[in-house]
């Protein structure tokens, strides 16, 4: 097979559809077939709608025997406000009572901006056997795919990482599912979901239901384990607990409530620590030097922590906590779960068929402080608990959620599609 991958981010990007999609491209590769991907510039996601972030110099490179070309992402006037208006107009404009599919397609070209993106499509000479778009929610180069399938006729799979968010609430699905999204998801080969609560609801969307595949995320096992606690320890000065942070530092991850709640821990007299790894959006770090100098000197925040590092937090960590609400599945349970770590998420996204409440992790609602603060709080002083519960963690992992298990799965999907 030679393969086409689309997203509108990739390596070195640090994400988990970036995880996904770098896992199964490499493992392609390395069975004999050709991958080609195709991405932006970006890395980071507020590069997206902001001047000055960081992007990726290199145009063309070949990574671990990947085949990368990246477009360089352009800003209209007055970003990052235009972005945000066009979004939420976009979003309004795609509930209104008739057809506006084909404006939304339009407008769908700046969400993100990456002008020579499908020049780029209409270029590539290989004969592809499958084209594979990735993460709708940023949609500009899936569609730009799935355009590019059906006028090659080639059979077009998409992995759309569809944030339900909180139940009875579309606040978060919406950006996910407008009318031109709908259309990609609908007129697609295969729909690859993370969980069957990210399935039902597309099947509720009209998505055909013979058309959906559940699959899920992994996580390498020898990757993810080897870390020194004291190592990490020492570095940052740590001697008690430590609850994790792992992952986009945003106000939809429950970033800002992770701190409040530690904040109600503190005053009660608790030791822990609070260890936050990832890139702050949002304005989330402006907020943070707006807390006073005590909770500053409490919540060490370290950017992206990758590689060894990374391994060692894990190692240090007591509780990983994502109480998010925009995760389709969240591959930083698994991380933990490799470590036999205990997890507290969040009732919202595909996270509560990933977690089961009180087995191998703990549930709150997404915003309750005082639940979140009572979850830690349960775990930091019941070893019993925090062991139990990241050893079933760790069964779960080994049983369902490897990259090998995973990667067989994406494989028979292609190989049905290629037929």
């Amino acid at each position: 097979m030679k393969v086409l991958h689309v997203s509108a981010f990739y390596w070195p990007h640090i994400g988990g559809a970036e995880t996904y999609l770098q896992e199964i491209s490499e493992r392609l590769v390395g069975e004999g077939t050709r991958v080609t991907l195709v991405t932006s510039d970006a890395g980071v996601i507020e590069h997206i709608w902001a001047r000055g972030k960081k992007r990726i110099e290199r145009e063309k490179e070949v990574h671990n025997g990947v085949k990368i070309q990246r477009c360089p992402v352009r800003h209209l006037p007055l970003t990052p406000y235009s972005f945000y208006l066009l979004r939420r107009s976009a979003i309004e404009i795609s509930g209104l009572p008739f057809d506006t599919t084909p404006l939304l397609r339009t407008m769908s070209r700046y969400m993100p901006w990456v002008p020579t993106l499908e020049r780029v499509l209409a270029a590539q000479e290989e004969p592809f056997s499958i084209v594979h778009g990735v993460n709708i929610s940023f949609e500009c180069p899936v569609l730009m795919a799935w355009r590019y399938a059906r006028l090659h006729n080639l059979p077009f799979v998409v992995t759309p990482f569809v944030h339900v968010g909180e139940p009875g609430s579309d606040h978060v699905v919406r950006h996910h599912t407008m009318r031109h999204q709908l259309e990609v998801l609908r007129g697609s080969r295969v729909v690859i979901v993370q969980t069957r609560i990210e399935g039902d609801k597309l099947i509720q969307l009209g998505v055909p239901e013979e058309r959906i595949r559940q699959v899920g995320m992994g996580v390498n096992l020898e990757r993810a384990q080897g870390g020194e606690e004291n190592r990490f320890r020492e570095k940052h000065g740590l001697e008690g607990p430590i609850v994790t942070f792992m992952g986009a530092v945003t106000y939809d991850k429950g970033a800002i409530h992770l701190i409040q709640a530690m904040r109600e821990l503190w005053a009660e007299g608790e030791k822990a620590e609070l260890v936050v790894a990832g890139v702050p959006a949002g304005g989330v770090e402006n907020l943070y030097h707006r807390f006073p100098p005590e909770v500053r000197s409490r919540v060490r925040l370290l950017g992206p922590v990758v590689g060894q590092e990374k391994k060692d937090l894990l190692a240090a960590t007591t509780v990983l906590a994502l109480p998010s609400r925009v995760d389709a599945f969240g591959i930083v349970y698994l991380e933990a779960w490799a470590n036999k770590k205990p997890v507290i998420g969040a009732l919202a996204g595909g996270v509560p068929e990933v977690v089961e409440d009180g087995q191998d992790g703990l549930l709150v609602a997404f915003g309750d402080v005082p639940a979140l603060s009572q979850s830690i709080r349960s775990i930091l002083e019941n070893e019993d608990l925090a062991q139990r519960l990241g050893e079933r963690g760790y069964e779960k992992v080994v049983r369902s959620y490897t990259w090998d298990i995973i990667y067989r799965k994406i494989k028979g999907i292609y190989e049905e599609v290629a037929r």
